[in-house]
Parts: structure tokens; C-alpha cells; sequence
């Protein structure tokens, strides 16, 4: 039932697709502690390890070209997200495939509830442009989500177009 009612939900929703812009240093205390995991294997943190003890389903991400990205304060795990290499991503949000050879995809970021509003998504994202500074990296956002537009924008991203389900 839930497949069926976001297939029908992709036919009313856009997305706004993003682009790194040049990149430019971005420097950070010492207390953020940026993670790059490229298999579960080696996940040692329990509250990361508790983010797919929730999020079962994930965990097959990394078979197909995903990476996991974490953000921790103090070793609080705060903000997470994935990026996929690879060459055609389908936004299901839409139900619409892009060609992205020679292009890194950022997507599915969580900011933890108790850190939400305190610029944690927009560090993480600056980390992410500046850890992968000679990539052409994408990330889209429904247009509805307005808070995280502005993130994606502080962030040093910039709009490149709009996408729906009939276009």
C-alpha cells in the first residue's frame, strides 16, 4: 500500500536539483568530527551503529555505490547523510532517473531532533563540498522544504533547475 501511494504522490511534487559551486575552504573547530563510512564493517560507534538499527533498510546502500556521512559533536553522532558514485540515480520522489557519469549525488540527510536549527545540516554539507573539492556534486531537495533550501544554499550550492514526474 505505501509503494502505491508514493508512486501516485511523485505525480504532484517537484524537486529542485543543486550544484556545488567553486569551491572554497571551510574551516571548523576541532570539536566537529567529520566520517566518511564506506561499509558497515566499519561502523564502531554505537550511535551510528544505532542509525541502522533503526533504519534497517539502509544498510543495502552500500552495495550499490553509496557512502555514509556522519557529523559528531563531542562524539554525538548529530547530522548524517549519503552520497552515491555512480552513473544514472533515480530520485523516487519524482520517479525520474538522471544521467550523473562523472558526478558525485548527495541525498537523504537527517539531522538528529535535538540539534535540528542550529546550522548542524549546512557544516556537514560545507564538509562534504570541501572533503570532495574537485567533484561536480548534486543534491536535490523537495521544493516544498524550504529550511533545507536554505541550508543547501548556504552551504555554497546553487539552483540549476526544477524537476517533475510528467516533465
Amino acid at each position: 500500500m505505501y509503494k502505491y501511494l508514493k508512486k501516485f504522490l511523485c505525480y504532484f511534487q517537484t524537486v529542485e536539483i543543486y550544484e556545488k559551486n567553486s569551491s572554497s575552504s571551510f574551516r571548523y573547530a576541532k570539536k566537529y568530527k567529520f566520517k566518511i563510512y564506506r561499509n558497515l564493517s566499519t561502523i564502531k560507534k554505537k550511535e551510528v551503529s544505532n542509525y541502522f538499527k533503526i533504519h534497517k533498510d539502509k544498510k543495502k546502500r552500500f552495495k550499490n555505490n553509496c557512502i555514509f556521512l556522519t557529523l559528531s559533536i563531542n562524539n554525538n553522532l548529530v547530522s548524517s547523510g549519503w552520497l552515491f558514485r555512480g552513473k544514472k540515480w533515480e530520485i523516487t520522489e519524482v520517479n525520474r532517473q538522471l544521467n550523473v557519469l562523472n558526478k558525485l549525488v548527495i541525498f537523504d540527510f537527517r539531522t538528529l531532533q535535538q540539534y535540528r536549527n542550529k546550522g548542524y545540516y549546512t557544516k556537514l554539507l560545507k564538509l562534504v563540498r570541501d572533503k570532495f573539492k574537485n567533484k561536480n556534486i548534486l543534491i536535490y531537495v523537495l521544493k516544498s522544504n524550504k529550511k533545507s533550501k536554505k541550508a543547501i544554499l548556504k552551504a555554497g550550492f546553487s539552483f540549476k533547475h526544477e524537476l517533475r514526474a510528467f516533465d
